[in-house]
């Protein structure tokens, strides 16, 4: 039987301005735009994270309000974009989702650095007990896990990202 998804609190900008985040740091020897391009793709994201399908459920252009449901095994996360900046940011709470937290956000920048770009990417989840921090670390093992295959497979398919 399919999990039914939970809504969660509506937070944003001000959650990560408060939240003590996680953060990961990956340099990449890339355009910033490959990068963020490689974001935007979403079956690229099955292949450097531990996702199994990823559905944007809003049309392009992207920005504000865009939404997108992800999946990984059983448990569903249903995004809203509270921030986007094309090209350079990307930030999205849970809207709901079959995880037991309360809030959740996640926030991707691409910053240009001298030969290529940096991924700079902070979240943080809240949940009863210890939760919130067991699955803040669980998002952060991804990202620092899945960064470096992230850099392999923009390098193996350069003209997928352009």
């Amino acid at each position: 039987m399919a999990k039914t998804p939970k809504a969660h609190k509506q937070v944003g900008e001000e959650y990560l301005a408060t939240a003590k985040q996680a953060s990961a740091v990956h340099r990449f020897p890339f355009p910033p735009q490959m990068v963020w391009n490689a974001l935007l793709d979403g079956p690229a994201w099955t292949e450097w994270l531990p996702i199994t399908k990823v559905t944007w459920t809003s049309p392009k252009p992207f920005g504000p309000g865009t939404t997108r449901t992800v999946e990984v095994g059983d448990q569903i996360i249903e995004e809203t974009f509270f921030a986007w900046d094309e090209g350079k940011r990307m930030a999205f709470r849970f809207e709901r989702s079959t995880l037991p937290v309360s809030a959740a956000v996640e926030d991707y920048r691409v910053v240009p650095v001298e030969g290529g770009c940096e991924l700079r990417w902070s979240g943080k989840a809240s949940a009863p007990l210890f939760l919130g921090g067991l699955v803040t670390g669980q998002l952060t093992k991804g990202l620092v896990d899945g960064l470096p295959k992230l850099e392999a497979l923009i390098a193996k398919q350069p003209d997928r990202f352009k």
